[in-house]
């Protein structure tokens, strides 16, 4: 008993060492702010979180993002008084995304704060950032500025529009799936599909945003596709996802088609490790054989 009334004091000496190291950093992180905001001459509001933040609301349309929306989005991150960390591009037109609510980061409590065309500066402290974590330009209890500005939230329908826009799909075909679907290259002499036939086909997918990614010479890019390559399946029997297996049916051998799926036909409410829920995707397909 003696040894356990000893053990069970250490662990609380311990704990509250813990404690008391975490508090200490915490009141370190609101003297910096503080210090910060005087120092810059803000005029910044406090969230019940303990979010600092300024929002500039002279563009705004009012318009505000619901659970499966996409938002489309400038920024820069950096550690207050300190290295940028990471940024989107304006001059190359690079735009970041997020499906709101689908993940959880450091962005989603400042976006909350913002409506379509608004712009906010954040000094987040770091219970509400990284935390006691260090990464490479990040150390630990780090306190993290973010500006950013809405440039657009979209619903999925209008994503779906979007696309259409984007990559010049004129009259579509639109299933009672909703699938949008529209041949490039036709091939009206080409084999089709038989059923328990596999296809192989070609194919790049494609989101209605940049995401981060690196190219060939290890250089930090946004590009908006998420997968390409080449798949050997059997459409019809729900290998894939919906939507792709009911466009590749509808095609010749020989032929390229441009496609949409909402979400519900694509990776739906879920997503993947790829995907983020609730995304409408663009494909484009080769039907390269009927094997």
């Amino acid at each position: 008993m003696r040894l356990f009334i000893l053990f069970f004091g250490i662990i609380v000496g311990l704990s509250s060492c813990t404690f008391n190291a975490i508090n200490q950093q915490e009141e370190n992180n609101a003297n910096a702010i503080d210090a910060y905001i005087k120092k810059n001459n803000l005029t910044m509001q406090k969230s019940p979180e303990g979010l600092y933040y300024s929002i500039d609301k002279k563009n705004s349309t009012g318009k505000q993002a619901f659970n499966s929306d996409l938002i489309k989005f400038h920024y820069v991150m950096s550690v207050m008084e300190g290295k940028k960390l990471d940024s989107t591009s304006r001059l190359k037109n690079q735009i970041k995304g997020m499906v709101w609510g689908a993940t959880s980061n450091v962005y989603n409590l400042p976006m909350s704060f913002l409506k379509e065309g608004e712009k906010g500066l954040f000094i987040l402290p770091a219970s509400l950032a990284f935390g006691g974590n260090s990464y490479a330009d990040i150390p630990a209890y780090s306190v993290i500025q973010l500006e950013i500005e809405i440039v657009a939230i979209r619903t999925e329908a209008e994503q779906i529009q979007d696309f259409q826009t984007t990559y010049k799909i004129t009259n579509p075909e639109v299933t009672a799936s909703g699938l949008v679907f529209k041949k490039l290259v036709t091939n009206p002499t080409g084999a089709t599909i038989s059923p328990g036939q596999t296809a192989k086909v070609n194919y790049i997918g494609r989101f209605g945003y940049g995401v981060i990614q690196t190219d060939a010479s290890n250089n930090v890019v946004y590009d908006s596709s998420f997968g390409s390559g080449t798949l050997t399946f059997v459409p019809g029997a729900g290998n894939l996802i919906a939507g792709f297996e009911e466009a590749v049916l509808k095609m010749r051998v020989g032929e390229k088609a441009a496609l949409i799926l909402p979400s519900k036909i694509a990776y739906g409410v879920n997503g993947n490790t790829t995907i983020p829920p609730n995304s409408p995707l663009y494909f484009e397909v080769e039907l390269v054989g009927a094997l």
